[in-house]
């Protein structure tokens, strides 16, 4: 799929005519089915259009759009003619492999040794998404040790867990919440940096430096790491928690370019059937 990273859009009116538009919205889509209305400030945005049929009016976008398809909507135009209308749009190619979600497949990444134990770990990938809820992605071992990192409330939630004693006086569950309104439809990039119990959480650029509970190191993980959501294990904590539902892209864990392998069918989605 190509698509257009739209940094800003200029409109004149119909060629030496009484017609152009004086407001407009515009929508944007990657399908052409779905469309979404460009935001500006907290709000759906009306551009201000033109006041005659010659001169060109252009605006930079706060933020770009990534789309396919844009669509603009005339709100208001010259009382003495017709919506009459010429754009040009300014942006640039937008490669991307993006991975669809459907809230009931999740695309689990299985180790090679059946267990990974790290010192360090850098998990990266885009999404977005307009559910306020789901799993992004989840993995955890049979000694008390996971790693999930989820949306509660449109809200970016890592919990963490290095491990725990045998006799279970060492408690190492540490969860981090960051963002807000992240059920917004536009793409959100998350790089999470683990050195140890020091942790650098990155949403947008915006970096959150913490450190987990616990007394341990490491982390122990069995089998796989699974984006999408949790696959069924029979646990309460997995079968109340919903998948993800939405796109990802550019996903990366420890070296391994999770999006790439899907897209050469090296990886097999699964089905996750809640109750």
């Amino acid at each position: 799929m190509i698509l257009l990273s739209l940094s800003a859009v200029a409109t004149q009116g119909r060629y030496s005519s009484s017609d152009w538009i004086t407001q407009y919205r515009m929508l944007y889509s990657d399908t052409g089915r779905n469309w979404k209305p460009y935001h500006q400030d907290g709000n759906i945005w009306a551009f201000p259009g033109n006041t005659n049929s010659d001169s060109v009016v252009r605006h930079d976008l706060q933020h770009p759009v990534i789309a396919r398809y844009i669509r603009i909507v005339p709100l208001d135009w010259n009382g003495e003619g017709q919506i009459g209308l010429r754009i040009e749009v300014y942006g640039c190619s937008y490669w991307a492999d993006v991975i669809n979600f459907d809230g009931h497949v999740v695309l689990p990444y299985r180790f090679r040794n059946k267990k990974m134990k790290t010192l360090k770990d850098v998990i990266s990938l885009k999404f977005k998404t307009s559910e306020s809820e789901g799993v992004i992605f989840h993995g955890e071992g049979q000694q008390g040790d996971y790693i999930t990192l989820e949306l509660k409330k449109a809200k970016l939630v890592l919990n963490l867990n290095l491990g725990i004693n045998q006799l279970g006086s060492i408690y190492g569950h540490t969860s981090v919440m960051t963002g807000s309104l992240l059920d917004d439809h536009h793409w959100h990039s998350i790089m999470i940096e683990r050195h140890g119990r020091n942790i650098n959480l990155t949403l947008d650029r915006h970096i959150q430096h913490f450190r987990t509970n616990g007394e341990f190191d490491y982390l122990d993980l069995d089998y796989e790491i699974t984006f999408g959501g949790m696959p069924f294990s029979g646990k309460p904590s997995s079968n109340s928690r919903k998948n993800f539902k939405g796109c990802m892209e550019s996903i990366n864990y420890n070296g391994n370019n999770i999006t790439d392998l899907a897209k050469r069918k090296k990886l097999e989605p699964s089905n996750v059937v809640r109750a």
